[in-house]
């Protein structure tokens, strides 16, 4: 190699001032290219650090034992409400549903499916006012207004027993087109509620 370097050298020496402008071509090509590339690479080191950074922002370091606390709480909650979503969409389906052509056998399942749900969202009451403090305004208001709708839910399939709601007993035990709209409502808000806990719980990392 340190003879071809020497040939090079001694032919440029040979052609004079054209060789000086050779090299001196050369040098700055490559200074060019050299500083290009040291600019693109640290443009995607910044890119990539930028990233990086964002990461360890987006993140919400707790002890262990606040985060084995809170994942306590949310799977409490997930499971009580899922329990009482379940029921409402047993009491008042979202669509059509197979029921008991007797009568007497239909109207003993509405009532078993009734108290199913009046209990499931009595739990869920309970389960929401012991988590309160512990849990953000924003999951708290959630859970608050899935309980909303399901209040609905009973109050209109309470007014098929209710004297002081005009019609007869067959008119009263039709439910209206909202109230099975609404079972799907409380469906769709549960499960965006439960993604909204998922990535909170995502950004939650132990020191």
């Amino acid at each position: 190699m340190s003879n071809v370097l020497k040939i090079v050298l001694e032919i440029i020496a040979g052609i004079g001032g054209v060789g000086v402008v050779f090299v001196a071509v050369v040098k700055y090509s490559s200074d060019l290219i050299a500083d290009r590339l040291q600019k693109k690479y640290q443009l995607k080191l910044n890119e990539e650090l930028e990233k990086y950074k964002a990461g360890l922002t987006n993140k919400i370091y707790i002890s262990k034992t606040k985060f084995d606390a809170e994942f306590s709480i949310y799977q409490n909650l997930s499971g009580t409400f899922s329990g009482c979503v379940k029921a409402f969409s047993i009491l008042i389906p979202a669509g059509l549903v197979n029921v008991p052509a007797d009568e007497k056998e239909r109207e003993k399942q509405e009532n078993e499916n009734y108290f199913e749900a009046r209990k499931a969202y009595s739990l869920a009451q309970d389960e929401l006012s012991r988590s309160i403090p512990f849990i953000p305004k924003e999951f708290c208001d959630d859970y608050k207004a899935l309980l909303k709708l399901c209040s609905l839910q009973l109050y209109d399939f309470e007014d098929r027993w209710s004297i002081s709601v005009p019609g007869t007993k067959e008119e009263k035990s039709t439910l209206g087109p909202d109230s099975y709209k609404r079972t799907g409502e409380i469906n769709k808000k549960f499960d965006e509620l439960n993604e909204k806990i998922r990535n909170y719980l995502s950004r939650l990392d132990v020191l």
